[in-house]
């Protein structure tokens, strides 16, 4: 019986010497520190001077690129550009992290005070200036910077009365 209990003693005290022994691991640590993503509008959307048709519906467009200077087509009714050169498709600049994405969730022109004398006015698809619509590039004269141009278009008829007509076009950018 004393040999029964001086062993059971002897285990308690090893149990208990072996919980508190102290074990270290190490594991590895790393942060990620990205620039804050930006979108800004750089570039007013600019239709120029459009002389409104006599007969039939005229549909003008700026197309969407980087031209600082262009001329808007015109087609349908007998509408023209009198004076060449005065468009060009805004521009908005996004700044990220080189390579990360984004989705593109608006892209709005609109002429609030302009009533039915601007016929379904809309934007036009974005065209990135370096890679591609979506991805901010890890290339190109910048990495982590973007621009999108974006034009717009709208039709106009014998009964659109002479004015400048001044609207928004709104660009709704999601950073993933």
């Amino acid at each position: 019986m004393k040999l029964r209990l001086a062993f059971a003693a002897f285990g308690a005290a090893t149990l208990t010497a072996v919980a508190a022994q102290a074990a270290d691991a190490t594991a590895n640590a790393s942060a990620t520190i990205v620039a804050p993503t930006q979108l800004s509008a750089t570039r007013d959307l600019a239709f120029g001077t459009i002389a409104k048709p006599t007969t039939g519906t005229t549909l003008v467009t700026v197309a969407s690129d980087a031209s600082a200077s262009a001329t808007p087509t015109v087609s349908g009714g007998n509408g023209s550009v009198p004076v060449s050169g005065q468009a060009r498709a805004a521009t908005f600049r996004l700044i990220g992290n080189p390579g990360s994405t984004y989705t593109i969730g608006g892209n709005v022109l609109s002429f609030p005070t302009a009533g039915t004398n601007l016929i379904s006015p809309a934007s036009e698809t974005p065209v990135a200036s370096f890679g591609s619509v979506g991805t901010i590039p890890n290339g190109g004269a910048t990495p982590g910077q973007q621009d999108l141009y974006i034009g717009g278009h709208f039709s106009i008829d014998a009964n659109t009365a002479p004015a400048t007509y001044n609207g928004t076009l709104v660009l709704t950018v999601t950073f993933n």
